[in-house]
């Protein structure tokens, strides 16, 4: 298990349905995204669907409600026993796994399709990991599955500059590109972008993030007074609140096809 996600296990499981003031047990939240992902699996009829980092199988329950077809077999991987342990819907089977390693023989037979999908996984990369995530991925696919992924996205250099020194500044090895990066990783990863939009951000609470990751109130604070400097033009990223501050953690949705 990698680093930065063994240091935030102590909110896996049965808590994790309440971080990040429960964004990622939000159906509003996901609901575009699980439409992309409907969309997409209507045309191309995968017979197994494999979640990366899906964690407690949220996104494959909103995919069931969905009208997912029952023949379609539902594989979520996660590094995380204590999130695969939430896993209690009989279609969905879980896996220990990892993005950087897993194998698609271990998953399927050789004759079936696949289609990936992978909800804020990516930044766990770093700023080093994410051009060999996802060139791992492609290898697993064959020309012409696909890849339908929510991942930390800014639109501009600016926003993603302040949100990965907000990651230093925690002591966080995590890292969100700016669009064009991420489309040319993708790109170069071999694999074609055919949609992408933006879908709504999680607000990262200051008081959460000092348990999550462990961050002292003193250097906390400090973070809040670099902010105040660095973001005073940034109100779509930073706002103080009477406890702290939020930070809005930017997603984009991105539909991509397996090419040569």
């Amino acid at each position: 298990m990698s680093y930065e996600i063994k240091r935030e296990t102590h909110v896996h499981g049965k808590l994790w349905s309440r971080a990040a003031a429960g964004y990622f047990s939000d159906k509003r939240m996901a609901k575009d995204y699980v439409t992309a992902i409907m969309r997409v699996a209507r045309g191309c009829k995968p017979s197994t669907i494999v979640d990366l980092g899906g964690g407690t199988g949220f996104i494959f329950e909103q995919l069931i409600e969905a009208g997912i077809p029952e023949n379609v077999r539902l594989v979520v991987l996660d590094e995380s026993e204590a999130q695969l342990a939430v896993c209690k819907n009989p279609r969905i089977t879980p896996m220990k796994g990892a993005f950087q390693s897993f194998r698609r023989a271990d998953i399927m037979d050789g004759t079936g399709s696949m289609m990936l999908i992978c909800r804020s996984v990516l930044q766990y990369a770093g700023i080093f990991g994410q051009k060999p995530w996802l060139s791992h991925a492609r290898s697993q696919m064959k020309t012409g599955e696909w890849f339908v992924h929510q991942s930390g996205c800014s639109e501009d250099v600016e926003g993603a500059l302040e949100l990965d020194v907000l990651f230093e500044l925690m002591g966080v090895d995590k890292w969100v590109p700016h669009k064009e990066a991420l489309v040319r990783l993708l790109v170069q990863a071999g694999l074609e972008i055919t949609d992408d939009f933006p879908v709504p951000p999680v607000e990262m609470i200051s008081e959460e993030l000092a348990v999550r990751y462990g961050v002292s109130p003193e250097a906390l604070g400090q973070i809040e007074a670099d902010l105040r400097q660095t973001c005073s033009n940034r109100p779509d990223l930073f706002k103080i609140t009477p406890a702290g501050f939020i930070f809005n953690f930017p997603y984009r949705v991105f539909l991509c096809k397996a090419v040569e």
